[in-house]
């Protein structure tokens, strides 16, 4: 049978190969703070473990009061990690094991004797898998399947710890060769240890696979969908929308191209930024909201009648027009033509549609820019409208603007279905 220091050797090489890998994986992608705390956890708790090995080679202040203290603040740092998994802070009470350690040790007795010194370790032990699986229970990470097995795994681990700290005081073992159970305690500890790090890998590599995903679909600059996305969205958006009409726009910031020569390439990325960010904040529930190329963006909506699409696009034109964006030297607006395609949701196309949308945001172009266009079949209404329609043009001068949208909106959306 393998002899205790023995047993200790082989627990700090595994915690520590597996700490080193932990933070090499958090030196490559520093935003990922769970595997700095793993690793770190890994990294004390071996030290500690490895202090504890050194028994009678090193002073006892460092081999027992020291390492256990140190192997214990490796569950605060694991709590820790959990809790970055889940982008929630830390419980309050993180800090618990050490300190349970290092209170009970300051009473000579216990501090004397070491059947009482290995029981004061097991309830810290068991404090700290106990707040383990009360985080992992609580958490939002992964499945409810995963994280169900960690809140056992961990929960086990915390009353087979509290048992055994109980068992010592009535067997009052000497040393580790008088630990009778101490091999099967351990053997609980690396069978927990083997089963949560199975489980937090294929935790850490689902969400590996869903951040690559979300890289492939989204555009880094604007955080908007790609044309990939784009097109996966709108077929999601088919095949889930309750609603029986889909409307395409496709927005294309004005004079873009002069932005970015007047004011360099990091000005025109903070315009796609903002613009981005409008959209985002206006678009409606059932909608899918993308980045085309360029200075180009497209949306899909879920629309009940064309006025739909053009609500939208009318909203996002004038809160655009109404934001100004520094550029160290002066303020600067920025406007958006807007084309829109709308088509029943049974046979919609999504070639087809932007073809359509693409039209009608040409003319909204060639018409002085700024303005929203619909086409529906071969027709193409303007909004705000173009010089022939003065009769609209001098509502606009009487009424509200806000009114006046609406009305113009109104207008348009009669006109496609006559």
């Amino acid at each position: 049978m393998i002899d205790v220091k023995t047993a200790f050797l082989l627990w700090v090489i595994q915690a520590n190969t597996l700490a080193i890998l932990l933070l090499a994986i958090w030196l490559h992608g520093r935003e990922q703070k769970h595997f700095l705390w793993f690793g770190l956890g890994f990294l004390l708790h071996a030290s500690g473990l490895g202090l504890v090995g050194l028994r009678d080679q090193i002073p006892d202040a460092l081999s027992i009061q020291v390492a256990n203290a140190v192997s214990l603040l490796g569950f605060s740092l694991w709590a820790k990690g959990l809790a970055a998994l889940d982008h929630r802070p830390a419980p309050r009470l993180v800090w618990l094991p050490p300190l349970v350690w290092l209170v009970g040790i300051l009473v000579p007795v216990i501090r004397d004797e070491f059947a009482l010194r290995v029981s004061l370790y097991h309830v810290g032990a068991s404090i700290g898998f106990a707040m383990l699986a009360m985080i992992a229970a609580r958490a939002r990470f992964s499945t409810g399947r995963y994280r169900t097995f960690l809140t056992v795994t961990w929960g086990s681990q915390a009353c087979a710890g509290l048992a055994y700290g109980i068992f010592v005081l009535f067997q009052r073992p000497a040393s580790f060769a008088d630990n009778i159970f101490g091999v099967w305690m351990g053997t609980i500890a690396v069978i927990g240890f083997i089963t949560s790090v199975i489980i937090l890998a294929k935790i850490t590599m689902d969400r590996s696979q869903e951040q690559l995903q979300t890289l492939v679909r989204t555009d880094p600059l604007t955080g908007a969908l790609n044309r990939r996305g784009f097109a996966e969205a709108y077929q999601g958006l088919v095949e889930s929308s309750p609603l029986d009409a889909l409307g395409v726009l496709i927005f294309d910031l004005d004079h873009f191209k002069q932005i970015n020569d007047r004011h360099g390439h990091s000005i025109g990325d903070r315009v796609l930024q903002e613009f981005a960010d409008v959209c985002r904040s206006l678009l409606p529930q059932r909608a899918v909201f993308a980045r085309t190329g360029g200075e180009e963006f497209a949306a899909v909506l879920a629309i009940s009648e064309p006025r739909d699409a053009a609500l939208f696009a009318e909203t996002v034109r004038l809160a655009l027009v109404d934001r100004t964006i520094s550029t160290g030297e002066e303020m600067i607006s920025v406007t958006t033509s807007v084309g829109i395609s709308v088509s029943p949701r049974h046979r919609a196309d999504l070639e087809q549609l932007l073809s359509e949308a693409d039209i009608a945001l040409y003319t909204a172009k060639a018409q002085g820019r700024n303005r929203t266009s619909l086409r529906s079949g071969d027709r193409t209404v303007t909004v705000p409208p173009t010089r022939e329609d003065s009769p609209q043009e001098e509502v606009d001068r009487q009424a509200d603007r806000q009114v006046a949208i609406l009305k113009r909106i109104s207008a348009v959306a009669h006109k496609l279905d006559d």
